[in-house]
């Protein structure tokens, strides 16, 4: 049972009619945003955390990155962290160090034995290098793992269901309870541990204390049943955490800083509110913690990473309650990333320090370059969360869709060097693809022309940005017009590329970004005009009626029902082949859109159903061997997929111009990947 308090949602009311995208001239907002100028010293002012001087507000949130394969530090790992001391930040709190190897969630650095120690010194000799501070963040999965990935049961301090949300495939395996002789075990892992920090050069160490991971699951009454010593009242529920600090402060001295991440709200029945976490946060604070951080939920994904369904600084409530109530640093996380959003906290006494995690795989230069005052060049986050926190995505490597280069920092290939010659290059397609490759090839020297039959830039991209709570999806769009505009790239708009055009402009090569059409399946009904495209309708182009049938639930047809529903009072059907919906969308973002649906009785989900027929009117479909009619429906939105378009690849190959092809016209993929490929395609053509 979740609670609905404060849950961070955007929640846009009613959201004004759509117009015709095609008819569109230049962007309703400026590419060069010029707000009043505004003071960001406050940002850089020092603080202190215990006897540590952060030289700024900013530190870098713990992330778990999955760079290492066997828990040890990898030279990838240690390029990327080291690119972000680079850019300016204080500190970096080194995310998810596994104490005991039963606490593995996949992907962690050990820090488990004394073995581990020169390589964790590795890390912290190459953050030292660039005046920043190092941290690492002491962790254990507790009951959230499976023995898949550790290779051991879970344990936990009570018994407690794996989640079996029907978003979600489960991901946890039951958990055993922990005898009191082995919690006393366990006190000794943490506290070894956070010896080893000491010993490998980090300044200081984090207790992950939040998320119902193993310390959390003591504090929290409903994670914890027990009636040892380490379970009842509040004071047993907290002796864990309490002989951890003290056995540690044993091992490490006194002043040595140690700090805690716990969470403002569990947003669970029965698990810690906000007003447990205030007596959490003051009692933390008696043992000597130099400082707190504050976050919020507990796994799966209520929250514990935020994405574009949540506001910007959708924690800063929960810091603020915090820090009323200590004398400590209080730091604030969960998207403040976004230079008035760090201002206002700091300010308005929400927080003393911010926590910025995704901002910085985005860049890393974001405090240099705000500090600096080059706004317009800072590759803001958008929350998408495809790259870095997509648990159904085949690498779980750090990425960032707008980043090609974070995560592949050691790799040559991705290094952006002058081309040998200048050469004149034509990107055809002003998608986000065509849009990455032309700006790479421009910041090689070549001279670059860009083409869009379209009257905006953006592609399909643009489209994704109509559904709600998605428009960030068109400040990545803006971001790449805007690098390219300053890079001074040609940009041709509602300019369709003809084999005459070819002949005329000669072009020493060639990257064909033109991206994908939909797709029109061979069901009985469609060829003779019986739906509308899914394009069309987000575009503004097609007319909605009030019962609509949608054929396709993944996350474009989802999201446009979403979109549907919510502009107006209507009665949608979501028909799709495959057992769930939006299934292709990441799970943190998936859960809050299926919560929606949840709440919206006149959207009608539909699965494991086969469209057989359709008519102007109806939607014939298969489903369990039985034969089913959705019918009356005034409109039907057709929304399978799409193909990859290379109109011009036999005109391009008739004349031998060199070229490369990128994005969604080399097949449908997600814009991660075809940002990826546009990157690759600017980066090698011509040589």
């Amino acid at each position: 049972c979740l609670r609905n308090r404060r849950d961070g949602l955007v929640r846009p009311g009613n959201p004004p009619a759509r117009t015709p995208r095609s008819s569109a001239g230049n962007p309703a907002h400026p590419l060069f945003p010029r707000a009043a100028p505004m003071n960001y010293t406050p940002l850089f002012q020092p603080i202190s955390v215990g006897p540590l001087r952060l030289k700024n507000r900013f530190v870098m949130a713990p992330m778990s990155v999955h760079m290492t394969e066997d828990g040890s530090v990898s030279d990838a790992e240690i390029a990327y962290t080291e690119r972000r001391a680079r850019g300016g930040v204080s500190m970096i709190i080194v995310g998810s160090l596994c104490i005991w190897p039963d606490g593995n969630f996949g992907g962690q650095i050990f820090i488990h034995d004394d073995a581990c120690i020169p390589g964790l010194r590795r890390l912290t000799e190459a953050v030292h290098r660039h005046d920043c501070l190092i941290a690492a963040q002491l962790h254990h999965a507790g009951r959230e793992t499976n023995a898949r990935t550790s290779g051991f049961q879970p344990v936990a301090p009570s018994y407690f269901e794996p989640e079996t949300h029907s978003v979600f495939k489960a991901e946890y395996d039951a958990p055993r309870v922990l005898e009191t002789r082995e919690v006393e075990q366990y006190v000794e892992y943490y506290a070894q541990a956070v010896r080893r920090a000491k010993e490998a050069g980090f300044d200081a160490c984090e207790l992950h204390c939040a998320h119902g991971y193993l310390i959390c699951a003591f504090m929290s009454p409903l994670t914890n049943q027990r009636s040892d010593r380490y379970g009842g009242g509040f004071h047993a529920r907290m002796r864990f955490v309490t002989e951890i600090i003290d056995r540690a402060r044993q091992l490490v001295g006194e002043d040595y800083p140690i700090t805690c991440r716990i969470v403002g709200d569990e947003l669970r029945e029965g698990g810690i509110d906000m007003e447990l976490s205030v007596r959490i946060a003051r009692y933390l604070e008696s043992l000597g913690v130099a400082a707190l951080s504050v976050s919020a939920g507990m796994y799966p994904y209520v929250r514990t990473v935020s994405n574009m369904y949540h506001k910007h600084g959708v924690n800063l409530y929960l810091a603020e309650n915090v820090r009323e109530a200590v004398r400590i640093p209080v730091m604030a996380a969960g998207q403040i990333d976004r230079p008035e959003i760090q201002l206002h906290a700091l300010e308005s006494g929400k927080a003393d320090i911010l926590c910025i995690g995704r901002t910085l795989i985005a860049d890393p230069d974001y405090p240099d370059k705000l500090r600096e005052g080059r706004l317009d060049d800072i590759i803001h986050c958008i929350a998408c969360n495809k790259g870095c926190h997509d648990r159904s995505a085949e690498d779980r490597q750090v990425k960032c869709a707008l980043n090609v280069r974070t995560g592949r920092e050691t790799l040559d290939a991705f290094a952006i060097r002058p081309a040998r010659e200048a050469r004149r290059i034509m990107v055809i397609g002003g998608g986000p693809s065509g849009m990455e490759a032309a700006r790479v090839a421009a910041l090689r020297g070549h001279r670059v022309e860009l083409w869009d039959d379209r009257p905006r830039l953006g592609g399909r991209l643009r489209l994704a940005a109509v559904p709600p709570h998605k428009a960030r999806y068109g400040e990545a769009c803006d971001y790449l017009e805007r690098e390219i505009r300053k890079l001074g790239v040609d940009i041709h708009l509602n300019a369709a590329v003809t084999e005459a055009e070819l002949d005329g402009r000669k072009p020493d090569a060639v990257i064909l970004a033109t991206g994908s059409v939909p797709f029109v399946p061979p069901i009985q009904g469609l060829s003779g005009g019986g739906a509308v495209l899914v394009d069309d309708v987000l575009e503004g182009r097609a007319p909605v009626g009030r019962r609509v049938g949608i054929i396709g639930g993944g996350a474009i047809g989802a999201e446009t029902a979403h979109l549907l529903v919510e502009e107006e009072d209507r009665e949608v059907y979501l028909i799709e082949m495959r057992d769930g919906i939006a299934v292709d969308l990441p799970q943190d973002a998936r859960i809050c859109l299926l919560h929606a649906f949840g709440q919206t009785p006149s959207l009608h989900q539909i699965t494991n159903a086969k469209v057989t027929a359709v008519t102007p009117e109806s939607i014939t479909l298969e489903r369990q061997g039985q034969t089913e009619v959705v019918d009356r429906l005034d409109t039907i939105i057709l929304a399978v997929g799409a193909r990859a378009n290379q109109g011009l690849r036999p005109a391009l190959e008739a004349r031998g111009i060199p070229f490369l092809v990128s994005g969604d016209a080399t097949g449908p993929k997600d814009y991660v990947k075809a940002i990826y490929e546009g990157f690759v395609a600017g980066n090698t053509i011509a040589e």
